[in-house]
């Protein structure tokens, strides 16, 4: 991303020099590979060295990790990286997020599903996976390099900006977050999550034709991402198009991973289009999997 100078980005695995040092001070005399590994995860984790730990919503580089003592998955396995690769150890971050299915559904129609980074080292006998979050053994995933590794820093704080703000009460910047999103992409083109969620900080602050862009984007880059199509379904039906919205989610309630968010906003979309059998259909199968809003419109329309 040449446009951005390097005062604008982040190297997420940058422990500094003093934490390199003190990890070379505790790996140095060590002979292997499994012996440095062990040694670095137990000094991250003892109090009397880094004295860090788990907290699921806090994405941070390594150094400020190291300083605010905490982090998320994504932000202890920098932290890893940056120390293992002092000590000569070739550690990669790795996508796990195929074993997260944490999908978390808000009255607002905001729709969260949480993926999973942690890190791995290649020992040239093997390959050493970590999990800081203790999800269980890792049994699928797919090799980061360290540019994918800085979208995914730039689309989890993004996300984070929404979320705190959401939770407090207050308002979100939406443009800070935007901006975090479209590092993201600049970084990694092919990131279709991050443009999804480009696509909806850009909807947020009215900028529709923004949005259908970044929407169609993340649906070019990914053509099994439900949530670009759900949300552009949304996008198009709000605007008053409803063929285009409901040929959109007809065809995202077809993919395999779509949710009941995604046969709620088909219910509606076949409303608009005068198909209550069909919109019935629909949200019968999107209370069924527990989602409250369609219940609580099946029983609006059921009442009529």
């Amino acid at each position: 991303a040449p446009e951005l100078g390097p005062q604008d980005v982040v190297v997420p695995f940058d422990v500094g020099e003093p934490a390199r040092a003190r990890a070379r001070g505790i790996a140095g005399d060590l002979q292997t590979s499994q012996q440095k590994i062990r040694a670095l995860v137990a000094a991250m984790f003892d109090p009397a060295v880094f004295g860090l730990r788990y907290a699921s919503r806090v994405t941070s580089d390594a150094a400020e990790t190291l300083r605010l003592r905490e982090g998320n998955c994504l932000a202890l396995a920098s932290v890893f990286v940056g120390l293992a690769r002092a000590v000569g150890l070739e550690a990669r971050y790795i996508d796990a997020s195929t074993r997260v299915h944490e999908i978390v559904h808000g009255d607002d129609g905001i729709t969260v599903t949480s993926g999973h980074v942690t890190a791995m080292v290649d020992t040239g006998n093997g390959k050493v996976g970590l999990d800081f979050a203790r999800m269980g053994p890792v049994v699928w995933y797919r090799t980061l390099d360290d540019v994918e590794a800085l979208a995914h820093f730039y689309n989890n704080r993004g996300f984070e900006r929404i979320d705190e703000a959401r939770g407090a009460g207050a308002p979100v910047e939406w443009a800070a977050a935007e901006q975090d999103f479209r590092r993201a992409v600049r970084v990694e083109p092919g990131f279709a999550r991050a443009w999804n969620n480009l696509g909806i900080a850009a909807q947020a602050v009215g900028r529709d034709d923004d949005a259908e862009r970044a929407f169609r984007e993340a649906m070019r880059r990914d053509r099994g991402l439900v949530a670009a199509r759900n949300n552009l379904g949304g996008l198009l039906l709000r605007g008053g198009d409803v063929d285009a919205a409901l040929e959109v989610l007809e065809a995202a309630s077809r993919l395999r991973s779509a949710g009941p968010h995604v046969l709620y906003n088909l219910a509606l979309a076949r409303l608009r289009s005068g198909d209550r059998d069909g919109a019935v259909d629909a949200l019968r199968r999107s209370s069924g999997a527990g989602y409250p809003r369609a219940t609580r419109l099946l029983d609006r329309l059921a009442s009529m």
